[in-house]
């Protein structure tokens, strides 16, 4: 899944996102693959779902993380219904398979009742040490998200995050501000270290004898 369609304006609050939704509901479900308007909502609640899910793991614990009220039974029918999926790196193919999504498509009903939004599009990781990106990440409903992200935690496979900047851009920031402050330096005059040169360090000048007086 492209994230692409995550590039919307940020900037939109809790209030209008909500009144959106209640527009929403009241539209027939039919018409919502060509509405602009419901891919935006979409993509705004699982762009901040997903920020707010990744700076989580990079600052607390994993293991010890709850998601929802329902994490024991959602980890336990996960351990029972798919007892050989392997949830370290996720293979998109065989996770969007027609008998893979089947056998989804009744585990998230069995939680319909009892998950809010239990069927929400939610972005997930495919190779859980890395973070969100466009080419690692792909959608799912909410207690696929949910099932999948428990048993991480449980077996500790998101604890590499544990204490990483959950900024991707912050560390593209910092090496642009380090090159720009060495070319800075460049053109004070200043050395690697960031010293200026003392007049007569290049060129031979300093042995250069003084004027007779």
């Amino acid at each position: 899944m492209s994230l692409s369609v995550l590039s919307v304006d940020p900037n939109a609050s809790e209030q209008q996102l909500a009144a959106r939704k209640k527009e929403l509901a009241k539209v027939d479900p039919s018409k919502y693959v060509n509405d602009a308007g419901v891919e935006e909502v979409w993509a705004q609640k699982a762009f901040r779902h997903a920020q707010v899910y990744y700076k989580l793991i990079c600052s607390i614990n994993c293991t010890k993380l709850k998601l929802s009220k329902f994490d024991e039974e959602l980890y336990q029918h996960f351990l029972v219904t798919f007892p050989r999926v392997k949830i370290d790196v996720i293979d998109e193919d065989k996770l969007k398979s027609v008998s893979a999504k089947r056998k989804w498509r009744n585990y998230c009903q069995m939680f319909e009742y009892h998950v809010e939004d239990y069927n929400f599009g939610t972005l997930l990781r495919l190779d859980c040490k890395e973070g969100y990106s466009e080419s690692n990440t792909t959608l799912v409903p909410r207690v696929q998200f949910l099932a999948i992200e428990i048993a991480r935690n449980r077996q500790g496979l998101n604890m590499c995050h544990l204490g990483k900047d959950p900024n991707p851009k912050s560390e593209e920031q910092t090496a642009q501000k380090e090159e720009t402050a060495a070319e800075e330096n460049k053109e004070n005059g200043s050395n690697e270290n960031g010293k200026l040169e003392e007049p007569g360090s290049e060129g031979g000048a300093g042995d250069a004898e003084p004027p007779s007086a």
